[in-house]
C-alpha cells in the first residue's frame, strides 16, 4: 500500500508498505525510483548503510529497527528511506511500519531544517536506538528470571532452552545496533569528502552527536548483556557437566557394589564342590561373605573419596 502524508514540509512524505508488483511499477513511474533501489528496499537482509546517488540526487538510508516480536525471523526488520528534493519515501512492512510515527513527529516539530535528509536520518537513529535500549532492559529481566529458574532442578531443561533463545535474540540485536551505530559516521563522512559543498551547521552537529551517543549506548548495552549471557551459559554448562559426572560416578559405584553378590552367588551356583556349600547354613555363609566384601569395597571407596 502506498500512502502519502500531509505534513509541515514541502516534500511529499510517502509510506510504501508491503507494496505489490503493481505498486512497485507506480513508484518507478510516478516517483522516479529505480528498480535497483526497490530491490534494495525489499531485501530484508540489507545491512544498515547510507549512500548517495548522483543521477537522482537522492540519499538512501537502510536502518535496522526492532519489531517487538518474539519470533526470531521477525525480531529485527530493515527499513529503507529515500530522500530527494521532492520526496521522502519510506519502505516498510507490517512489522516495521511504526517508524512512520517518528517521521510524522519529526516534520511536525518546529525546527529549522538545513539538511533535511541528514537531520531526519539522525533523528531516526536516535529514536530507533531508544527502542533497542528498551529491548535490552527486557532482556535483562529475562536473564534474571533464567538465573532464578535454573536453581530449580525440575525446570533446568526448559531454562536451557529459554537461555538459548535469549542468546539468539541478543545476537540479532547486537548485529542491528552495530550496523546502526556506524550510520552516524557515514553521515559525517559526506561532509569530509573532497570537493564537498555541504556545510554542517550547529543543529545538525548536535543531532548527530545525540544520535551517536544513543546508538553507541544501545550497542554497548547489547555487548554487555551478550557477555553476561555467554558467561551464564558457560557456568550452566559446567554445572550440568558436574551433575552428569556425579550421576556417572554413583552409577559406577552401584554397579561395583551389585557385582559382588553376583560373583558370590555365581560361585555357589556352579555344579562343583565348594567349601561350606554342603551345610544347612551355606546360604548364611554366602550372605556373610557378600556383606563382608561389600563392606570392604564401600570402606575403600570412602577412603578414596569416591563416596
Amino acid at each position: 500500500m502506498i500512502k502519502e502524508y500531509a505534513l509541515k514540509t514541502n516534500l511529499a512524505v510517502i509510506n510504501a508498505n508491503d507494496i505489490t508488483a503493481e505498486e512497485q511499477n507506480r513508484l518507478i513511474k510516478d516517483y522516479k525510483i529505480t528498480r535497483e533501489t526497490i530491490n534494495y528496499a525489499l531485501d530484508k537482509f540489507e545491512r544498515p548503510r547510507i549512500s548517495y546517488t548522483e543521477a537522482t540526487d537522492s540519499y538512501l538510508m537502510v536502518i535496522s529497527i526492532p519489531s517487538f516480536k518474539d519470533d526470531l525471523a521477525k525480531m529485527v526488520q530493515s527499513v529503507t528511506i529515500i530522500v530527494n528534493d521532492q520526496n521522502i519515501i519510506c519502505f516498510t512492512n507490517k512489522y516495521s511500519q511504526h517508524i512512520m510515527g517518528y517521521i510524522v513527529k519529526f516534520f511536525n516539530q518546529d525546527q529549522q531544517l538545513s539538511h533535511v535528509a541528514f537531520q531526519l536520518f539522525a533523528y531516526l537513529i536516535h529514536r530507533i536506538s531508544d527502542e533497542f535500549l528498551d529491548i535490552v532492559k527486557h532482556f535483562y529481566d529475562q536473564q534474571e528470571k533464567i538465573e532464578v529458574a535454573f536453581h530449580k532442578r525440575s525446570k533446568r531443561a526448559a531454562t536451557i532452552k529459554t537461555l538459548a533463545e535469549l542468546q539468539s535474540k541478543i545476537t540479532f540485536g547486537l548485529t542491528a545496533t552495530s550496523g546502526n551505530e556506524n550510520l552516524v559516521g557515514q553521515i559525517r563522512a559526506f561532509f569530509k569528502m573532497p570537493n564537498n559543498k555541504l556545510k554542517m551547521d550547529h543543529n545538525l552537529r548536535q543531532q548527530l552527536e545525540s544520535a551517536r551517543i544513543e546508538s553507541n549506548q544501545a550497542l554497548k548495552d547489547f555487548q554487555l548483556i551478550n557477555d553476561i549471557v555467554q558467561q551464564l551459559s558457560g557456568t550452566y554448562n559446567n554445572i550440568l557437566n558436574n551433575d552428569t559426572n556425579d550421576v556417572m560416578r554413583y552409577l559406577t559405584v552401584y554397579s561395583l557394589i551389585l557385582t559382588i553378590p553376583t560373583i558370590v552367588v555365581g560361585f555357589y551356583g556352579m555344579n562343583m564342590h565348594l567349601p561350606l556349600a554342603d551345610g544347612k547354613w551355606a546360604w548364611l555363609y554366602a550372605l556373610i561373605i557378600t556383606i563382608a566384601l561389600t563392606a570392604i569395597l564401600i570402606i575403600d571407596m570412602i577412603r578414596r573419596h569416591f563416596l
